[in-house]
């Protein structure tokens, strides 16, 4: 028994290190006791009566950790050794702790008016325990919430900076202090007043967020995630998306949540503005520079949109010579007015859109290589209607309720036959066409609830679902187990109807836009078996031109002998 005693007694140091706090052993034959400090300092005089939770495991036997009752964060740990009891705590760690919460509590308030937002203390879990507002005043705000920046933190041992969740543009810090808490603070209240100066001191402040944008699909949330990431940076994007996918609302989105929040967004559209004004309006011009020149001369968008963003949208329509001036100012980062000497520096960020593949249009020389890589820093694709078909309903919802505002009507929802025939369309203009259907829709429903009725004919007509027997359809080859869409032909007109007012008699004459070749294949197949294999009249069936149709033939391998012309 004695050598265990003064083994314990030996091994007493490190343990109260360890711990960070004291630690005894007790001979509970003789009632001998050795305490010692986290210094390794024998303390004599230690009164047992400081272990919280001494008499109950004296009852018990067994091993019992004991979180303080008096201070918190202090646990007292015991471990009955064959006749000793080593008995531990962490009192002077937590008390250390305790002293630095009480001191970072005080500097809360400073450490929120310099950062322009609020401060936080949150524990090794990331959960807030203590808030001070944007005014220096403690806060509940958010009291007990999760942070995961915070967890994060404290998982990694250094300090994690991302977007604050609270204001769009605001950036949030997060430092572990200790294993357990750490301080967090943002510039909330320094953004948003930017924001307010901005707004009263510009017309043209732009107005979408990352919170207009509606969709719960992984193809819009994916691309949402990567325009948050790239909106903290200052590279270049290139939008890529097809005609009403909402390139502008991402770029206005991407500003609003850039640290260039309080600048100014300026927009040009490169295929609206004829090709001799692209440049004096982008660049601007001196006094007398030509013939209409205003007498003190003009800014170009650079100059305004410096400090802020410039979008220029529909970029592929930009003439060549203009790209290698458009060029310059990237690289220089300065602007020479035409009729000008003089460069202008420019701090501007370049978001540029585009609904054609640039990379073809650099291939076929009709796009400067040299500018594509400068301005395809950072690419972002917006998915068209058609890959994120379930976000449909949501986006039907919404029009619903702000053409229902807007005009006073007395529609309030969608009936589910109707919802599935909007499904079921293409949507080659994607949410602009969707909206603008859904405004000509409410403007002329009789109903509370749209009906498929309701609907344009166009959609109500080629969102066809397939016969009942598709299995045997598909079997002959005649179509396959997809939704058809109707398409216009090469004149830029919708197919021919019949008498009743329908596109086709069968679906199967339906073109869907992006069908697979096989389907392509025994959809004309069929046409040319419904008409002799005379190609005008199976052209006229497909809604085609006869060179659409002999093009498709010849890539298809169905020009044979047994295929004749018309």
């Amino acid at each position: 028994m004695d050598g265990l005693f003064e083994t314990l007694c030996a091994a007493l140091g490190m343990i109260a290190r360890l711990a960070g706090g004291y630690a005894t052993v007790i001979d509970l034959c003789s009632g001998n006791t050795k305490t010692v400090d986290a210094s390794g300092r024998e303390v004599p005089h230690y009164p047992l009566e400081n272990y919280e939770g001494l008499e109950e495991v004296r009852q018990i036997s067994s091993p019992l950790l004991f979180p303080s009752r008096r201070e918190e964060g202090v646990l007292h740990f015991f471990l009955p050794l064959e006749g000793c009891l080593l008995a531990v705590n962490n009192l002077l760690h937590a008390r250390r702790e305790a002293g630095l919460k009480a001191t970072f509590r005080e500097a809360l308030p400073l450490i929120a008016r310099v950062a322009g937002g609020e401060a936080v203390l949150f524990d090794r879990q990331g959960m807030r325990f203590f808030s001070v507002g944007s005014g220096g005043k403690e806060s509940v705000r958010g009291m007990g919430e999760f942070t995961y920046l915070g967890r994060q933190a404290m998982e990694l041992g250094r300090p994690v900076i991302g977007p604050s969740l609270l204001e769009e543009g605001a950036m949030a810090v997060r430092i572990p202090v200790t294993a357990e808490f750490g301080l967090g603070f943002n510039n909330v209240l320094a953004v948003k007043q930017k924001k307010m100066l901005a707004s009263t001191s510009r017309r043209d402040y732009p107005r979408y967020t990352f919170a207009h944008i509606i969709g719960t699909s992984r193809a819009i949330q994916h691309c949402i995630r990567q325009a948050r990431q790239v909106a903290v940076t200052n590279s270049t994007v290139l939008l890529y998306g097809e005609t009403g996918t909402g390139k502008e609302l991402f770029a206005q989105s991407i500003h609003n949540a850039s640290q260039r929040s309080g600048g100014p967004f300026v927009a040009i559209n490169c295929g609206a503005i004829p090709a001799s004004l692209v440049e004096s309006q982008l660049f601007g011009y001196e006094a007398g520079a030509f013939t209409g020149a205003r007498r003190e001369g003009q800014q170009g968008l650079f100059e305004q949109a410096s400090g802020g963003t410039l979008f220029l949208d529909e970029i592929s329509e930009m003439e060549l010579e203009l790209q290698s001036r458009l060029l310059r100012v990237l690289q220089e980062r300065e602007v020479v007015r035409i009729g000008g000497k003089k460069p202008v520096p420019v701090d501007v960020r370049v978001i540029a859109s585009t609904n054609k593949d640039l990379w073809q249009m650099v291939a076929s020389g009709k796009f400067r290589q040299d500018l594509f890589y400068r301005l395809n820093v950072v690419d972002l694709r917006i998915p068209p209607l058609r890959e994120r078909v379930e976000d449909i309903p949501l986006l039907v919802r919404h029009f619903i309720k702000q053409f229902r505002d807007t005009f006073g009507t007395f529609v309030r929802d969608i009936s589910p036959e109707a919802l599935e025939c909007l499904m079921a369309y293409s949507w080659p203009g994607n949410v602009r066409e969707l909206q603008n259907c859904i405004e000509r829709t409410m403007n002329l429903a009789t109903h509370e609830v749209i009906l498929p009725s309701d609907l344009p004919a166009l959609i109500r007509n080629c969102a066809c679902r397939l016969p009942e027997n598709t299995a045997t359809a598909t079997q002959s080859g005649q179509i396959a187990p997809v939704y058809y869409f109707a398409k216009l032909n090469s004149q830029g007109h919708l197919p021919k109807t019949d008498n009743d007012g329908s596109f086709f008699k069968t679906p199967s004459f339906c073109v869907l836009k992006g069908t697979t070749q096989a389907v392509e294949r025994s959809t004309i197949l069929r046409a040319l078996e419904e008409t002799g294999y005379n190609r005008r009249r199976a052209a006229e069936k497909l809604g085609i031109s006869t060179t659409t149709l002999w093009r498709k033939m010849k890539r298809l391998g169905l020009l044979s002998g047994s295929t004749t012309g018309s």
